[in-house]
């Protein structure tokens, strides 16, 4: 089976791609929508899937508008996993589907399937993973060395959990001066009236770019991992545990389903609980390395690796 892959971030291409290798397709990885390069391949090698996703830098109107149209005049399938649902569906996702029109539609959440069944359209849970062959333990560096890690993009409106997060997590360490390293963009302009606290530039180590952020997660000592919606997880908290970090994350709903808090993790509902767990875990290193190593080998497991994400493609789209 061919699988022609069209992105450009590597987070998605770092996941999936090698993840249908493993399962005996052949992968054509395509990192930019231009009409030529299209029209040469969907003639030529006629992939027997066109697999998008997510929203990145690649993806303007226009460029979706000549996805859509060349997609339709070879008559392929084409698949979008929709990994801006649900705090984006409105404003990306239905917009990306209209213009592009795929066949099948993957989403992180759960709670949109109904809408996209009401609009008559083949949909499938598909939540993020973690891929061991990348996500995995990292040579720790002594620029990423710190108490406590957040590897995160701050907020422009934080009109969702992500702002709970931030209060829960990040609040209380920032303002009693514990060493907290934040890379990500944005932080530099936080709008302290709409989060509820400030952070010092001392705190800020400006972007990262995703190869490095196993090193992070094996070199701090507490990992922060926002959520952004209580119902799922973000791609962070299996990325987290599969470079074997220890993960400090607030309780949720899919947290606490998914996983096990005190064996593969541990979780806080307050402010005042991340200060008691991170005093204790601090001083605690051997805890946190059998929590952390607890964690890795859960996310190991079939069911959180995008092996299992790309079977489910397959066996969804017919191409099993």
């Amino acid at each position: 089976m061919k699988i022609l892959f069209i992105e450009i971030d590597p987070q998605y291409l770092l996941g999936l791609p090698p993840a249908f290798e493993e399962h005996g397709c052949e992968v054509k990885i395509l990192q930019d929508i231009i009409e030529e390069e299209l029209e040469q391949l969907f003639s030529k090698d006629r992939p027997d899937l066109v697999f998008t996703v997510g929203w990145t830098k690649i993806h303007t109107h226009a460029k979706l508008e000549i996805l859509g149209r060349m997609v339709e005049k070879y008559q392929l399938k084409h698949a979008y996993w929709a990994t801006e649902d649900s705090r984006w569906t409105e404003e990306w996702s239905l917009p990306y589907i209209k213009a592009t029109k795929p066949a099948y539609i993957f989403t992180l959440d759960r709670e949109t399937l109904a809408l996209y069944s009401r609009l008559g359209l083949k949909a499938h849970y598909l939540p993020w993973a973690c891929n061991p062959g990348f996500h995995r333990p990292a040579e720790p560096k002594e620029e990423y060395q710190c108490d406590i890690a957040l590897v995160a993009t701050g907020g422009v409106t934080w009109n969702s959990f992500r702002r709970n997060s931030a209060q829960i997590l990040l609040k209380p360490l920032v303002e009693r001066g514990y060493d907290v390293a934040i890379w990500g963009k944005r932080w530099d302009t936080l709008d302290p009236d709409i989060v509820g606290f400030s952070v010092d530039s001392r705190h800020l180590r400006g972007k990262l770019s995703y190869l490095e952020t196993n090193h992070v997660y094996s070199s701090a000592k507490i990992m922060l991992g926002f959520q952004n919606i209580t119902t799922e997880l973000t791609s962070r908290t299996y990325e987290i545990m599969g470079a074997r970090g220890f993960l400090l994350t607030p309780a949720t709903f899919a947290v606490l389903e998914k996983f096990k808090p005190g064996k593969h993790f541990v979780i806080s509902q307050s402010e005042e609980d991340t200060l008691r767990l991170v005093d204790h875990y601090l001083h605690h290193a051997a805890e946190r390395q059998k929590i952390a190593l607890n964690g890795q080998q859960e996310v190991y497991s079939y069911p959180h690796t995008y092996q299992n994400r790309a079977a489910q493609i397959l066996q969804f789209t017919g191409l099993w």
